[in-house]
């Protein structure tokens, strides 16, 4: 079995320095990196570097983000190079994303941004079906931000492969098993699990902006001589009607009085009839139907961890917290926002690692632990696996798991943000710059009638030297 270092385009393993080598490979679009120290000819910022192993195949492939002196022969005749080493995702941001997307799938948009956005790197790994966005502006911004956003905005999740290839795809799929359960002699060692209480809740209150009621009616009977009527509210989406009858009513300052029955003052909560229009009779009924801002505040609960933490500390088991953001206009959003905040902190943190030279780990897959002689049961996410030589034919690999999906994007959170991000993209008006090239070409042309010498003199044309002089 053989191992290869190829350092642009050349196989430095066997200039590798023994222990030096270590992947990193973390969670979806967070960036995997790798290190090492490699002897005699020094690498170059930029240059591509690629980890593959005959057997596992491929392990890491990206670009040099850093190098160093290490270390030199004790003659100096011989250099050591500290290199550090970034996935794909810095060649994926050369370019700047200048697009606005309207009532597209996701995926349509995240193919079309990698078309022009990101030359050299394919798309075999988007998943269709994606949800539709209703509206993204992208001002600007790198790839990676922009694939952050649309992750955010439909709760998917992408990322970089080491071959190059972009993948947009389901955050649910990332729900894979281990290549091994963790259970009494199984093949794994220097194995720590410990619990975080901090941060815990399980009742969060989410008080928010302000929010549209629905339609709500005001009547007043005219006494036939009122011409404005103050109302409990500051109205929005207002129609009055006088007797059954439905009259135009336009905003006060701001509409051309003439042309409205009535106008309406927001600040000051009243309407009142133009200049034009007769005071309602005596007796005249004015329905007025409007809609108001109304508070933004919910309580959402997780009663299993209340119960299950009531059966180990007593009492209720209730932890409290509370969440304002004024950008919350909706209370499907605001109970969105704690939901998700619920699915982070509604139980204990849980960390742990272990080492093993069983193959096949990865981020995103979940290992099942069952050693009930350490108290330890239950199933973790993988959060982030590193490589390093063991042997010749093995590789360790040490992983880290928790109890909480890090790095994923929720659903729940997805839903706020995305009506966050419309209400701040409403205005936001975009320049494109298109730039080519363009030529211009001049040439002389000379035109000349052909003469037969001799020439005379006296002649426009005559040429000394051919001359005949007249008898």
């Amino acid at each position: 079995m053989a191992r290869h270092l190829n350092i642009a385009g050349a196989d430095r393993w066997n200039d590798l320095i023994k222990d030096s080598l270590q992947i990193e490979a973390v969670l979806t679009y967070q960036i995997d990196s790798a290190r090492f120290q490699v002897r005699g000819i020094q690498p170059s910022e930029g240059d591509e570097v690629i980890i593959e192993d005959d057997v596992l195949g491929r392990l890491f492939a990206g670009i040099i983000v850093k190098v160093e002196l290490a270390d030199t022969s004790p003659d100096r005749t011989e250099k050591v190079w500290q290199v550090d080493v970034d996935d794909y995702t810095a060649m994926l941001d050369r370019r700047l994303v200048v697009e606005t997307y309207q009532n597209m799938a996701a995926d349509a948009i995240f193919r079309d941004i990698v078309v022009k956005y990101c030359p050299g790197f394919t798309t075999n790994g988007v998943r269709t079906g994606a949800p539709v966005v209703e509206e993204l502006i992208f001002d600007y911004k790198p790839p990676s931000e922009c694939f952050k956003e649309l992750c955010d905005y439909v709760g998917w999740q992408w990322q970089v492969t080491y071959f190059k290839d972009l993948q947009f795809f389901n955050a649910e799929e990332l729900a894979q098993p281990a290549p091994m359960v963790l259970e009494p002699g199984g093949y794994f060692r220097n194995l720590k699990h410990s619990i975080d209480q901090q941060g815990l809740r399980n009742r969060v209150y989410v008080r928010g902006g302000t929010m549209l009621s629905d339609p709500w009616t005001y009547e007043v009977k005219a006494d036939g001589s009122a011409r404005a009527w103050v109302l409990p509210h500051k109205p929005h989406d207002i129609q009055v009607r006088v007797g059954g009858q439905l009259k135009t009513c336009g905003i006060e300052n701001v509409h051309e009085e003439s042309q409205y029955d009535f106008l309406m003052n927001f600040q000051e909560k009243y309407v009142r009839c133009s200049a034009q229009t007769q005071t309602p009779a005596q007796g005249t009924t004015l329905s007025i139907t409007y809609r108001y801002d109304i508070d933004v505040i919910t309580m959402v609960e997780d009663i299993a961890s209340q119960q299950a933490i009531a059966a180990v500390q007593g009492g209720d088991g209730v932890y409290e917290h509370v969440i304002v953001d004024d950008s919350f206009t909706t209370i499907d959003a605001a109970e969105a926002a704690g939901l998700a905040d619920l699915r982070e902190h509604a139980n204990p943190r849980v960390k742990g690692s272990f080492e093993t030279e069983v193959p096949g780990w990865a981020p995103g897959q979940l290992v099942t632990i069952n050693l009930p002689d350490r108290g330890i049961q239950g199933t973790f996410l993988v959060q982030k696996v590193t490589i390093t030589p063991c042997t010749p034919e093995k590789w360790t690999y040490r992983v880290e798991y928790g109890g909480r999906l890090l790095g994923i994007a929720d659903w729940l959170q997805a839903l706020w943000k995305a009506q966050q991000k419309k209400k701040l993209n409403e205005t936001a008006l975009l320049h494109k710059f298109f730039y080519g090239a363009e030529t211009a070409k001049v040439t002389d042309e000379v035109q000349g009638t052909l003469r037969t010498p001799p020439w005379k003199v006296g002649d426009l044309d005559a040429v000394c030297g051919f001359v005949m002089c007249a008898s």
